[in-house]
């Protein structure tokens, strides 16, 4: 193999097999969320800065299902997809494998680019391919496995792999090497954050990623957005939680100087002004924090906007922080509290999020005019019915913007994922890595079966959200017509959205407006099987329904 060898990269999609599929063969419209891939940019960065690497490629899935049109099939889109990308002859592919769900859609990509390029060293590396090393080896013919966080390790591989067919570095695997049983030892942590190359930006397709439908939420403008990390690791031991598989459970912190310079190039090469930490706990600091923050405040970026998609931890936030999250952007608030029982906080997933404090700091942030989002999980490993009702209860007092209800997946690396298996819910094969979806549930437990559980999740969305949405409680009809107009739009057949508009307009004494609202309601019903679904299978929630439709 060349000294330098050429290195193709491959972002697989996060979806589900049976979802892909049906984007080309059901048509659905089952879409992707678009996130910048950063453990691909970083390992990107450390090769060329190590001078160890020939031509860098990406072969981007996650970017190109928009244009899933234009394949006759999923086969098709694999493989012609691959052949648009790579303008030159990989010797190494390696695959981003951070996500159970992308199991089965890896396994098939892996047998097509290994038939385009067969003498290519392939390596999946990310959270679910570091722990489940032993099963990919067996399923298909990958030559080495990277466990854990593999800047420095990658690197490493890529010269030995460019001198000899067989390397020696702690964190990289093959078959030969990886022991039968027992632990693995993951690559060494980089501990100071500071000397990494900052992601490689220009692998990318930037331009259409910085206005891609990712995890931000827009509120007025669409602004050109990216994603950081300012942090690795995180001390906290949610059973939910795979992350500390790779990343660990000891804070390492970026300093502000590095993460503003970082920002400042985005800005000024890409014209970013909406900035989107993904650390897995940003605020573990509070001095650290604070300072960053402040310095933030005063960049010259116009517009300068911070979100947080991946939630921050009510236990390490206060007033004084949200203050000052404020000061340097921030517009939503997300707050990460998972459930509203005090004993599953304890007892069940060991997060112990401070429910009394979550509710003040809510109200705290609505009263300074932030918008409010929570996200909420149900059926957790031996959590009851009568626990996740009091999830909802809760969730009704907070009075915010919109809750998520998710339902519990168990990734693997998880504690959650090792529960399940031992209560014989799941086996701990590619059947169930591969169906792991935060919105749908796929097996029965003992407390509650998959379907029951799902109808749980979306009858709490419909409540909390829609029927005792704060905006109708507090009489704020005007932004609740918007907030619902929204959703029809999105989703026109959304019978119980049209409801609570029509409802608005009915506190309003608009009658006018309320006889053509029930007459859309009327005319959905008999012309949309989905609406007449909802409206059968949720009446009971829509106790005042126009008489013509009732």
């Amino acid at each position: 193999m060349k000294t330098m060898p050429n290195v193709l990269f491959v972002n697989l999609l996060t979806l589900p097999l049976d979802d892909v599929k049906a984007v080309f063969y059901l048509k659905s419209i089952r879409t992707q969320s678009v996130s910048m891939p950063m453990g691909i940019l970083y390992l990107s960065a450390a090769a060329k800065k190590a001078d160890c690497v020939g031509e860098v490629g990406i072969i981007d899935y996650v970017l190109e299902l928009g244009n899933s049109g234009k394949y006759s099939d999923m086969d098709a889109f694999i493989e012609g997809v691959a052949k648009k990308s790579a303008k030159f002859e990989p010797d190494v592919l390696a695959f981003s494998l951070n996500f159970s769900a992308s199991h089965a859609f890896f396994t098939r990509t892996f047998c097509a680019l290994h038939k385009l390029w067969p003498k290519a060293v392939t390596i999946p590396g990310g959270v679910h391919a570091s722990n489940i090393a032993r099963h990919l080896f067996t399923e298909i013919d990958i030559d080495y496995v990277a466990f854990g966080e593999c800047e420095t390790s990658f690197v490493d591989f890529l010269r030995e792999i460019g001198e000899s067919s067989i390397v020696n570095i702690q964190g990289i695997y093959s078959r030969r090497k990886l022991p039968e049983a027992g632990h693995v030892e993951s690559a060494n942590f980089v501990d100071d954050l500071d000397t990494l190359a900052f992601p490689d930006w220009g692998l990318i397709d930037m331009d259409r990623y910085i206005v891609s439908l990712g995890r931000q939420r827009d509120i007025g403008k669409v602004q050109k957005h990216a994603s950081l990390i300012t942090t690795r690791g995180c001390y906290f031991r949610c059973t939910f939680c795979s992350a500390h598989t790779v990343h660990g459970r000891t804070m390492r912190l970026r300093s502000a100087e590095n993460v503003l310079q970082e920002m400042q190039l985005l800005y000024d090469r890409y014209g970013i002004t909406l900035f989107m930490p993904e650390d897995d706990l940003f605020t573990a600091n509070k001095k650290r924090v604070l300072d960053l923050l402040t310095a933030i405040k005063e960049m010259s970026i116009p517009g300068l906007e911070m979100q947080f998609p991946a939630a921050l931890s009510v236990n390490t936030l206060d007033e004084s922080l949200i203050d000052a999250l404020m000061g340097a952007g921030m517009r939503i608030l997300v707050l990460a509290i998972e459930s509203g029982s005090a004993y599953v906080q304890k007892n069940v997933i060991k997060k112990n999020c401070d429910l009394v404090k979550a509710r003040r700091l809510a109200s705290y942030a609505k009263s300074k005019g932030l918008l409010v989002r929570c996200y909420f999980i149900f059926g957790f490993p031996g959590e009851t019915k009568e626990q996740m009702r009091e999830t909802v209860e809760y969730a009704k007092t907070l009075q915010v913007d919109w809750c998520v209800f998710n339902i519990a997946t168990p990734l693997v690396g998880s504690e959650m994922f090792s529960q399940f298996v031992e209560m014989g819910c799941i086996q701990d094969c590619s059947d169930a890595w591969a169906s792991t979806v935060f919105d749908k549930r796929q097996f029965d437990t003992k407390d509650i079966s998959a379907d029951e559980l799902n109808d749980f999740a979306y009858r709490a969305n419909l409540e909390c959200n829609f029927l005792h949405n704060p905006n109708i409680i507090n009489g704020d009809y005007t932004k609740a017509i918007d907030l619902f107009q929204d959703i029809v739009r999105k989703h026109p057949f959304h019978v119980i959205g049209w409801y609570c508009i029509w409802l608005c307009h009915q506190k309003l004494k608009d009658e006018k407006e309320s006889m053509r609202l029930a007459g859309v309601i009327s005319d959905l019903v008999k012309t949309d099987n989905r609406a007449k679904d909802m409206l059968i299978t949720y009446r009971d929630l829509m106790p005042n329904l126009p008489g013509d439709v009732a």
